[in-house]
């Protein structure tokens, strides 16, 4: 589920700049929404696949999803774009190794 709504999140920036998706609450809210999700499922995953991967900001990642889920009107535009443009790599690569070593 991460992986998917990682790659929806990078899809839909490919053709959107910066300024494009500051000035769209429509692109705002979609990809709040999906960083929503990620940090719901982040949150579930086990204690034993975080503490194989300790660089992933895993607090973070469930404190932005609280945010976002809690407290929306504190939604800060360009944290979204940050963390959808740039900070969703390492989070997919650690999932699709954990995927990886299921289907072994």
């Amino acid at each position: 589920m991460i992986v998917e709504l990682i790659d929806h999140i990078h899809r839909r920036l490919t053709d959107i700049t910066e300024d494009g998706f500051l000035g769209s609450q429509d692109e705002i809210d979609l990809t709040s929404f999906r960083l929503l999700h990620i940090g719901e499922a982040a949150h579930k995953l086990s204690a034993d696949i975080k503490a194989r991967h300790p660089a992933l900001p895993w607090a973070a990642i469930y404190q932005m999803r609280n945010v976002i889920s809690h407290d929306y009107p504190a939604i800060i535009p360009w944290r979204i774009w940050d963390t959808a443009s740039s900070k969703l790599d390492e989070l997919r690569a650690m999932c699709r190794t954990e995927l990886d070593k299921l289907a072994e």
